[in-house]
């Protein structure tokens, strides 16, 4: 089974409903069981403190407790949590010169759980050689 890294922007743009085709079939697949999709813990974090802050995404306001924001892509979407630990950190080390920290940590998730493509609208993943889905 295919399995994919998410960023928080891909999964803030997927609590919206705005995600382009490309993005939007591999979510697409992961409700209905046919594909895996991984966030690190840090990109979730970060979708949670965007929705607890109310968050302008793409037109749309996201409004929600910390709680409703770690449910909504978890319990009632198609993510699971890629933990931060010692594998990824181990490839943040190796990669942590070409990004930022944000970055550096979805690509080294990416790399140590031997994702197919990270989910993002980043084009510096792109940029980095990292295969990428977006469009």
């Amino acid at each position: 089974m295919a399995t994919y890294t998410a960023d928080a922007v891909a999964l803030l743009v997927y609590l919206v409903d705005s995600l382009p085709d490309g993005a939007d079939q591999v979510f697409a697949e992961a409700e209905a069981g046919e594909s895996v999709i991984h966030a690190p813990s840090t990109a979730l974090a970060e979708v949670i403190y965007a929705v607890s802050r109310d968050k302008d995404v793409r037109g749309v306001q996201l409004a929600g407790s910390p709680e409703e924001s770690r449910q909504a892509p978890l319990a009632n979407g198609p993510v699971s949590v890629a933990p931060v630990g010692e594998r990824e950190l181990a490839e943040y080390v190796r990669v942590v010169d070409a990004f930022n920290i944000h970055d550096g940590l979805i690509v080294a998730s990416h790399n140590a759980n031997e994702t197919e493509a990270v989910i993002t609208s980043d084009s510096a993943i792109e940029d980095a050689g990292v295969a990428t889905i977006w469009e």
